[in-house]
């Protein structure tokens, strides 16, 4: 609820969305609604690049034709996405690749999502319980003093 206040509140937002490669469709359709109707709002919403979660942000941010509200940070270089999110990333105009190749994608994602806490206000996430590494970007946004909202998907 105050994640719903805050929006309501009229001013834009920098929020980051983070989640799951793994959740159904129907969360997926969920997911783009969400990133359609903040960008929509004029908040910046920032994200990954895996499929799921991130994908869904990113076609949700692209259905509101405001590029200059979407940002989309990879922990590694777009040579190493899956040609799905090559395909839709080549939609977006700000993509920042961290170059992490060298690292396992485990360790490299941690990174790129300390990144992208460091740009925003509030974040999102759509997470199982067992997901150490969304677990960790959920405590490290608690500690920065962001508004926080964990969508539990099981």
């Amino acid at each position: 609820l105050v994640l719903l206040e805050s929006i309501q509140q009229g001013n834009p937002k920098k929020i980051v969305i983070l989640g799951t490669r793994h959740c159904s469709f129907l969360h997926q359709q969920i997911i783009e609604l969400l990133s359609y109707a903040l960008v929509l709002s004029g908040n910046h919403v920032y994200t990954s690049g895996a499929i799921g979660t991130h994908s869904a942000v990113i076609r949700g941010a692209l259905r509101a034709e405001n590029q200059e509200l979407l940002t989309v940070i990879l922990p590694q270089t777009i040579d190493k996405q899956p040609a799905e999110t090559r395909a839709l990333l080549e939609q977006v105009e700000q993509v920042v690749e961290l170059g992490h190749n060298e690292l396992p994608l485990g360790y490299a994602s941690r990174l790129c999502n300390s990144e992208l806490l460091a740009m925003a206000e509030q974040l999102i996430v759509f997470a199982f319980h067992d997901s150490n590494t969304l677990k960790e970007a959920i405590q490290e946004g608690k500690a920065r003093g962001m508004l926080v909202t964990a969508m539990w998907l099981d």
